[in-house]
């Protein structure tokens, strides 16, 4: 009866941890798809790097449309065309290519608050010219934080738990990072 039981609770977890993943878009898989395409995406010649770090994503939870709003900010971008013939490559569509790199971020984003706290801090005392780019760092943290932390579900906050060390360093990758290139290497 005992091991019956204990069987029974083990199944269930088990159960209850696939029903977890099933409803994130932080999956294995997916996070491998990611992995694979970041390299591709990483050499791809764009016209000015800096320009994704001025991309702001919208308050809301519609990932198809954060990507139609990225992609009108990069309009023109010689480069679109070569992003979605990589994430078509790696079976990431455009929504979820932004939905996984919004909620990767989370980790990162997580651990550099003490920075940025102290990077507020210091902001009256900066010379002008790096006072402006860390204003751009918070702003664009900032912005992140707002938009991702209301679309976290449990299931994602699960999975993030889950893969947090591999998350951080998924997101140092990323084209755009939030991370200045110095910081990220």
């Amino acid at each position: 009866m005992m091991i019956r039981q204990i069987f029974m609770a083990t199944g269930l977890s088990v159960l209850m941890v696939a029903t977890v993943q099933a409803n994130t878009v932080l999956t294995e898989q997916n996070l491998s798809r990611l992995e694979a395409a970041l390299p591709k995406l990483a050499r791809i010649q764009q016209d000015d790097v800096a320009t994704l770090h001025k991309v702001k994503l919208q308050r809301h939870c519609n990932w198809p449309r954060h990507a139609a709003e990225v992609r009108a900010q990069q309009q023109g971008k010689s480069y679109l065309n070569e992003v979605d013939n990589i994430l078509a490559e790696h079976q990431l569509t455009p929504a979820l290519f932004i939905e996984l790199s919004a909620k990767g971020s989370w980790p990162l984003l997580q651990s550099l608050q003490p920075v940025l706290s102290v990077t507020r801090q210091t902001l009256p005392f900066l010379p002008q010219n790096q006072r402006l780019q860390a204003e751009q760092l918070l702003a664009q943290t900032d912005n992140i934080t707002q938009v991702v932390e209301p679309c976290l579900s449990e299931a994602d906050r699960t999975a993030l738990r889950q893969h947090q060390q591999r998350l951080i360093a998924l997101a140092s990758k990323l084209p755009g990072s939030i991370l200045p290139a110095q910081l990220s290497q």
